[in-house]
């Protein structure tokens, strides 16, 4: 019997989780992540704690990566991102207000101490005045006015419908990608936006579904976030040619939006 001995490569398999071994650096292990060359959205936290490039950060970005963990007991590359663009990403996302303290009550005082003294009491009979002659009272009553339409004086109002003043709540989506057309082999990059449609602002704690089709209407990729902003990489596969199409689904308080995008891959 000849033995067979299959040897595994564990590279391609630490590479895929350790996404960070071939930087030296935090900004251009970011600058990788935002072009869509590193990805990895359920980060190895043990290692990556373990790492130079963790154990390089300073104090603050230590405790905003933490807190990023904690959150969803996880670490997305796009989170690795926010903390290194703003320290107090999510503690200024997720902190409570604080609720202001109620004064303490104050002593009573004794009221006794600030009552007047009685004053001695006056005759009234001194003061009241003496009886004026009746007067005839019907000399001073005018004379009854003609009675007028009220209704010639009452303004018309137009009804106003409701529907007409009362501006229903949206959410408006922008969907965007790396490159259009695209070649096999290469990295796509994805970027979805909720918006506030009155203001134009980004919105903040909305569900975001992505989902990527291929020209024959298979899920390649099914993405989900809970921020107005969201970005995804992936790669285009060798034997992938034709129309791929996005689509994106926006839900807050209720509300709900979707649109769709299309790419084209040669």
């Amino acid at each position: 019997m000849i033995g067979i001995i299959v040897l595994v490569n564990n590279n391609s398999i630490y590479a895929k989780q350790a996404i960070w071994r071939d930087f030296d650096n935090m900004k251009d292990f970011v600058t990788a992540i935002r072009n869509g060359e590193k990805n990895d959205n359920s980060i190895n936290w043990k290692k990556f704690q373990d790492s130079d490039l963790y154990q390089n950060e300073d104090k603050d970005s230590k405790k905003c990566l933490q807190l990023a963990h904690k959150i969803g007991n996880n670490l997305g590359d796009y989170e690795i991102v926010h903390c290194f663009r703003d320290e107090n990403y999510f503690k200024n996302k997720y902190t409570e207000p604080v609720t202001p303290e109620t004064p303490e009550p104050q002593p009573e005082t004794n009221a006794s101490l600030n009552v007047p003294e009685p004053q001695p009491e006056t005759n009234a009979s001194l003061n009241v005045p003496e009886p004026q002659p009746e007067t005839n009272a019907s000399l001073n009553v005018p004379e009854p006015q003609p009675e007028t339409n009220a209704s010639l004086n009452v303004p018309e109002v137009p009804e106003i419908n409701a529907s007409e003043i009362v501006t229903p709540r949206s959410i408006d989506l922008n969907i965007t990608v790396g490159k259009d057309p695209i070649s096999r082999g290469e990295n796509q990059v994805v970027t979805v936006v909720a918006l506030d449609p009155t203001t134009g602002k980004e919105l903040d704690r909305v569900f975001i579904k992505l989902e990527i089709k291929d020209p024959v209407g298979i899920l390649v990729k099914n993405y989900t976030g809970r921020e107005g902003n969201i970005t995804r990489a992936f790669k285009i596969g060798e034997n992938a040619i034709g129309t791929f199409i996005i689509s994106a689904t926006a839900s807050q308080a209720g509300v709900q939006s979707t649109k769709s995008l299309t790419f084209q891959v040669q």
